[in-house]
């Protein structure tokens, strides 16, 4: 028996398995999957009558709510595409994003009226400006809710189960990168794609009808990591939180009794320097996962210790959906390898991945834990492709392999060491450094909340490495101090020979540092 791969299957599980459970906790709030899945049927037949067919796009630009997880299917059941999109982008990417992709309807809220104005004009595709929600003062041109827009609209399946109007290989998301080496490139996920992410996901990672996951990674960003998709099909509730706030998130870990909790480095450090951080009751955290940029050293253990949970790294980019390498975790493990695996790699490729690691010449080099090579990657889980940018898309799937542009090295079992990213190694004197490694040795430090490297423009060397320090709170250390602990700590040539004290760092949409401003601000200075 053949039927085509989906992730509305997983809809279609949840409506009926877990119906009457709570499945979704929003601002206040709260839907059970029946709930949820009735108000999904009654979007995705909505959109409908306002004409939208397969393979046409539906934005989303707004924060982390139910309406956005309700979006992560509506569209898909008619064949459509969602497209999300990130919120920290500025109107000239809108813009460019928007008249590439063509979506013909746009949800937005009520914060992103104002650019969205701006531009509007210039993107005609779009038919149907929606707000979220009813606020006073909308400009006329906004054509309704989406609240309006379910009133009325059926519940019904529009057609019989198991007859779906897509194939497995048609897109069923579009997640633009955040274009910080060029425009921004649409990745193309098909259902096929999205449907086998999760089961590889879940094989490695235990996922439980009883977890509750708090979601601080926007949604807009590479997939929402998959928790739309494995936590639903597990029947796991969604605890949604519009913005991070970290003294925010603690009350509703707290409150709300989260078990599981994703989050980027840089949340983190916001949440373990809260004040009253030890008057929180945490008990209910069970696992922390680190992702979004590599964790500093001793992150993991200082999580585990701070909310008495494991707390271990991924590793993924938006082509893959974006989870390749996850950690297999058991307690039955010899004490030194659950510890290994947690803190000191970033995991295994997840049963459906398949890896190369290769020299500049795309020969292959040992999975011995100690060469270093760029990371190839095939698997169910890799994108259909760039939106209309067959160019770029074949470039990067070059010989049938997604090339990451992350230098790497792999132990004899699998276990993944993330290196640096291609474009941040600095060449200087003919020795290749490592950005990540300087910044690793640098949190290390008591005083740095952030840190950051990038080679900076030198006539004898070719490249210094140059870094930048956000101190935490009541610190005061000059930039002598940071580069005589960094030449304590490593290599001489390697320590940086330069070190900026700076108030705050410039941020992407999920709050990761973007190293391309850095650059474009302080490399030729």
């Amino acid at each position: 028996m053949i039927i085509p791969l989906t992730p509305v299957r997983f809809l279609e599980y949840a409506e009926k398995i877990f119906k009457d459970k709570e499945g979704v906790v929003c601002e206040g709030e709260r839907f059970t999957y029946g709930e949820f899945c009735r108000r999904t049927r009654k979007v995705s037949n909505a959109l409908k009558s306002l004409g939208i067919q397969k393979g046409d796009r539906v934005a989303y630009l707004g924060y982390n709510c139910h309406r956005l997880l309700e979006l992560f299917y509506a569209p898909p059941v008619i064949g459509a595409i969602l497209e999300p999109l990130n919120i920290r982008l500025a109107a000239k990417d809108f813009e460019y994003i928007i008249s590439e992709s063509t979506p013909r309807v746009l949800f937005l809220d009520k914060d992103f009226v104002p650019v969205i104005d701006s531009i509007r004009a210039k993107i005609p595709s779009v038919k149907h400006f929606l707000a979220l929600e009813k606020n006073p003062g909308l400009p006329g041109w906004i054509q309704g809710t989406y609240e309006e827009l379910l009133e009325g609209s059926s519940a019904e399946r529009s057609y019989p189960l198991g007859e779906y109007p897509f194939d497995e290989d048609d897109p069923a998301e579009i997640f633009y990168t955040s274009g910080t080496t060029g425009n921004p490139k649409g990745v193309m996920m098909t259902h096929r794609n999205l449907y086998l992410h999760a089961l590889c996901a879940m094989s490695m990672m235990t996922v439980r009808e009883t977890d509750i996951q708090i979601h601080l990674i926007p949604l807009f960003h590479v997939n929402g990591w998959g928790t739309p998709h494995y936590l639903l099909a597990k029947g796991g509730k969604h605890i949604m939180v519009k913005r991070f706030d970290p003294v925010k998130t603690l009350e509703v870990l707290e409150k709300e009794r989260v078990t599981r909790a994703f989050v980027i480095p840089t949340m983190v450090n916001s949440m373990l320097v809260v004040p009253n951080f030890k008057t929180f009751n945490l008990t209910s955290v069970k696992e922390i996962l680190i992702g979004g940029a590599p964790p500093p050293r001793g992150m993991s253990e200082r999580v585990e210790e701070a909310f008495g949970c494991i707390a271990h790294s991924g590793f993924g980019m938006t082509e893959t959906c974006p989870l390749i390498v996850l950690p297999e975790l058991s307690e039955d493990l010899d004490p030194e390898e659950y510890r290994h695996r947690r803190h000191d790699t970033w995991g295994r490729p997840l049963p459906g991945v398949e890896f190369r690691l290769v020299d500049p010449n795309g020969k292959d080099l040992s999975w011995d834990g100690k060469s270093v090579g760029e990371l190839l990657v095939r698997g169910d889980m890799v994108m259909k492709g760039y939106y209309r940018q067959p160019e770029e898309t074949g470039k990067t799937l070059e010989g049938g392999w997604y090339h990451t542009g992350d230098l790497c090295a792999v132990e004899p079992d699998g276990q993944l060491i993330v290196k640096d990213r291609k474009k941040d190694i600095i060449i200087s004197g003919g020795e290749n450094i490592s950005s990540l490694e300087i910044e690793q040795v640098l949190y290390g430090h008591p005083s740095v909340l952030e840190c950051a490297v990038i080679g900076k423009n030198d006539e004898k060397w070719g490249e210094v490495p140059l870094a930048f320090v956000v101190l935490r709170e009541g610190y005061r250390v000059t930039p002598e101090e940071f580069i005589q602990y960094a030449r304590e700590n490593m290599a001489h040539f390697k320590a940086p020979r330069e070190v900026k004290i700076l108030k705050e760092f410039p941020k992407g949409g999920t709050g990761k540092i973007l190293k391309s401003v850095l650059r474009d601000r302080y490399r030729s200075k």
